[in-house]
């Protein structure tokens, strides 16, 4: 088995036929390693922009890529044929699934058609090293917080340009490579579900009459003496999340219980956390005072 660790950097860029912006790449870069991460060969190369005629500035500040130097490469299309042929049948990776749906993204743009060729299996690296570093599962885990938390010198690699990320995204992977805990995270990429989940975008439910919303779920126990307690004032949303205070009938306990709701491919998600009612109505209070001054 080979492993392809791919990165790409891009640009973003107003199209007229789409009339709005999409993301086109500029740079492509790859390392091939062995199941002994003995780095068979590497891929660099970098792509004339079609749709953008500029390199924005933050992207060139943050990858020290210019206009001049995108200006006599081959284009998309020419790039991706190489890199096909380079790839082979290897298992392709990425540090998140960004790579991956930008180039969903150009590939529809310039060959109207978003499979991919030369993606049969697929690794998201970050889910991976989130799961063995048993990182927050609220947050996502950059590359360089990866690379911090595994004790590995950033400053030996070309941080934000394409291969040099996908050197310390290969870093990463051999400090927690496991055989038996990689199995779960190999995904069949060769069929529509693969495109269809990988596309699915996740929202947050803002509307508790929302069909997939069940009455338990907006139901909470007390956290004393684990009874169910009752809802003694509205629902109010913040920050894309449900509160109300509760309490418990059996033991006197007040709380704020919390309820955030949303939509993934799988289905709807429910979080429910309980929240000290103290710090709560203080920050209630405050909350109140403040609008009461705008108002005045």
């Amino acid at each position: 088995m080979e492993f392809v660790i791919l990165d790409l950097e891009w640009n973003g860029a107003y199209s007229r036929r789409l009339k709005g912006f999409m993301n086109e790449i500029i740079e492509c870069g790859a390392v091939k390693v062995d199941e002994q991460f003995h780095v068979l060969d590497t891929f660099e190369m970098l792509i004339c922009p079609q749709v953008g005629k500029k390199i924005s500035g933050k992207i060139r500040e943050l990858t020290s890529i210019t206009n001049a130097d995108l200006a006599d490469e081959p284009r998309f299309l020419q790039v991706v044929s190489r890199f096909r042929r380079w790839a082979g049948n290897g298992v392709v990776m990425t540090w998140g699934t960004s790579d991956i749906l930008t180039l969903i993204e150009n590939y529809r743009y310039f060959c109207g058609n978003r499979r991919i060729p030369f993606l049969k299996c697929y690794v998201n690296l970050q889910a991976y090293c989130e799961r063995c570093l048993s990182y927050d599962r609220t947050k996502q885990m950059g590359l360089s917080t990866a690379a911090q938390l595994l004790n590995i010198d950033e400053t030996s690699f070309d941080h934000h340009r394409a291969l040099g990320d996908s050197m310390l995204s290969l870093s990463c992977l051999k400090k927690l490579y496991d055989p038996e805990k990689m199995k779960q995270f190999y995904q069949d990429a060769d069929n529509e579900e693969f495109y269809n989940r990988m596309e699915f975008r996740t929202v947050a439910v803002c509307n508790l009459n929302h069909p997939q919303i069940k009455p338990s779920d907006l139901a909470f126990c007390c956290d004393q003496c684990g009874r169910r307690a009752r809802r003694v004032g509205k629902w109010q949303l913040h920050n894309k999340s449900f509160r109300a205070p509760f309490t418990c009938r059996h033991c006197g306990h007040q709380f704020f219980a919390r309820v955030q709701f949303k939509l993934k491919y799988e289905g709807m998600v429910v979080k429910k956390t309980i929240l000290p009612f103290q710090e709560k109505q203080e920050e209630v209070e405050k909350t109140q005072t403040a609008e009461e001054k705008k108002e005045s």
